[in-house]
């Protein structure tokens, strides 16, 4: 089992297809959400790592997810999912504490590259506040110099 956790927020039926087959060829189990609420109760009840998000919800967008998560769990890496590819989103997403922007059609080589660099974020951040992650999937507190 792969120990890389995958919460994919979006509504576009096609988009989110395209991308969960990826990240299961990958050998990932992605967690599917289709708004900010779902994804704020999963978040609550399950450890991720990385949460892909579409720019538009039916009650929010990249917005609030990153809000979200930065305000509950900073260590949580979200990429932006948009067809738009507008600089200004971008730069925004950037600026609230998005990892990524990726833009579909999705590429299966382009999506690992971004979760494996997600995941090291994730990975780094965590061993920054003294916790670090064990390649079982165990979490263990570090020693105290």
């Amino acid at each position: 089992m792969n120990p890389i956790q995958v919460l994919v927020t979006g509504c576009d039926a096609g988009k989110r297809t395209a991308l969960l087959n990826m990240l299961e060829e990958y050998g990932l189990e992605p967690m599917i959400a289709s708004n900010v609420e779902e994804t704020r109760q999963i978040l609550e009840r399950r450890p991720m790592h990385v949460v892909f998000c579409e720019d538009r919800l039916p009650d929010g967008g990249f917005r609030e997810i990153l809000r979200l998560v930065k305000a509950n769990r900073p260590e949580v890496q979200v990429v932006l999912s948009s067809m738009l590819g507008d600089v200004h989103e971008y730069i925004e997403a950037m600026n609230l504490g998005a990892f990524d922007f990726i833009a579909p059609p999705y590429r299966s080589s382009e999506i690992i590259s971004v979760v494996d660099g997600a995941y090291r974020r994730y990975q780094l951040k965590r061993k920054d506040e003294g916790v670090l992650y064990h390649q079982t999937g165990e979490l263990y507190q570090a020693a105290s110099p």
